[in-house]
């Protein structure tokens, strides 16, 4: 759970989460909301049993900053029971999913199977306590791995890597292919659904990058042009525009980020209103891909 450190609280807590509800809401948008297991209840619980990982670029213990006692009130950059609350009650319905419990790395080595089966059953688990359905996991670093396993715990559906007009063998190359998609306000790709080991695979077709860093020199403008070419050619063409990001990257050079979803997400529910295309969770689209794959 690193990824989740004391900095990332006040992005996460008093911007990310609730504004981007408020936008949601106020769209009529539904969404899926990919949370970390162990940050979804107040406090972290026993993980004693849970088997450790060994990474290189983290050797320690896997909950060694993680607070063993105390709350959320204590530690709401840790935990964050109160916000899976606020989504659950949102209107309209956002779909709750997972991104693991514990966010480890599920492709990189050091990681195990045992830990895999670890981390897919807790959020199995947690999802009973909510009383959710486990439908939809993303992976940390969208580093996929150990689909038998996640498809043995119940899930039905995970998100895929990025699809990219060009992919290089080199991921460096790829990447840097994004970028430049980025800056210079490219068309993004549509996807389709795919089955992969038995789960219902569902790749990306643009992370909307947070405006830190060398990243805050993407024109906003240009930012908002590549989400309404996916938009159009939604409209035009038919397919899926599977757009996703982080809530607390809205937080970097704010407001900027969050004008360019602000405006996406008023244009998107005016296109659903108008009947033009249809905004699905994840789990939809999977349920819709599962029974069109019954059929045939």
């Amino acid at each position: 759970m690193p990824a989740l450190k004391t900095k990332r609280a006040e992005p996460t807590v008093d911007v990310g989460v609730p504004n981007l509800l408020k936008h949601l809401t106020r769209c009529s948008i539904s969404a899926s909301w990919a949370i970390v297991g162990g940050m979804m209840r107040s406090s972290l619980g026993d993980v004693t049993r849970l088997p450790e990982v060994r990474y290189l670029h983290f050797p320690k213990p896997w909950f060694d900053y993680v607070p063993k006692t105390g709350d959320e009130a204590a530690h709401p950059e840790w935990f964050g029971a109160s916000l899976v609350e606020m989504i659950r009650n949102a209107r309209p319905h956002q779909e709750v999913g997972f991104h693991s419990f514990s966010h480890v790395i599920f492709g990189w080595p050091g990681m195990t199977r045992e830990r895999a089966i670890a981390e897919f059953h807790s959020c199995a688990q947690i999802a009973q306590e909510f009383g959710l359905p486990t439908m939809c996991f993303v992976f940390p670093r969208n580093s996929v791995a150990f689909l038998d396993e996640l498809r043995d715990a119940g899930f039905t559906c995970f998100r895929d890597v990025d699809r990219t007009p060009i992919r290089f063998s080199s991921r460096r190359l790829t990447s840097v292919a994004a970028v430049l998609a980025d800056f210079v306000g490219s068309t993004p790709p549509m996807v389709d659904p795919s089955l992969k080991g038995g789960i219902v695979s569902i790749p990306g077709s643009m992370m909307v990058r947070y405006a830190a860093g060398w990243r805050k020199y993407i024109p906003d403008a240009n930012r908002l042009r590549r989400l309404r070419k996916g938009l159009e050619r939604v409209r035009r063409g038919g397919g899926i525009f599977h757009v996703w990001f982080h809530p607390e990257n809205l937080y970097a050079e704010w407001p900027r980020l969050e004008n360019v979803v602000a405006r996406f997400l008023e244009e998107l529910g005016a296109m659903v209103r108008n009947r033009d295309v249809r905004c699905l969770t994840m789990g939809q689209v999977a349920s819709e891909f599962q029974m069109k794959t019954a059929d045939n």
